[in-house]
């Protein structure tokens, strides 16, 4: 599945139905990048903001989707290969964000 492309965007519509889990993933990816942000500058409290991010994707993944999260499904993937899966849900997830406030304004590439 190649990031970006329509069946990755689908993948994420798919593995994200519910409307709780949809907005706390939204609050996660939103929390992310300011996450990111403030390692550059608090190392320590970036990365405990970014830790909070993915436990929130969790549980709305295992308490309101009642599905295993993506970043958990690398059986087949080598190691190297896993690094690489691992950075492309993450970053995908963040994309998928900011399709879906572009989708509000009839923008981007979840609008048909």
């Amino acid at each position: 599945m190649q990031f970006g492309s329509k069946q990755f965007y689908d993948y994420y519509e798919a593995a994200h139905q519910d409307s709780i889990n949809r907005s706390i993933h939204h609050l996660a990816h939103s929390l992310a990048i300011a996450g990111t942000i403030i390692l550059v500058f608090k190392p320590l409290m970036g990365l405990a903001v970014i830790a909070v991010t993915f436990c929130l994707s969790w549980a709305g993944h295992f308490l309101f989707e009642k599905n295993t999260p993506a970043f958990f499904e690398t059986a087949e993937l080598s190691a190297r290969n896993s690094i690489f899966h691992y950075i492309k849900v993450a970053v995908g997830g963040v994309f998928w964000t900011i399709c879906c406030f572009l989708r509000l304004f009839n923008l981007g590439p979840l609008t048909d």
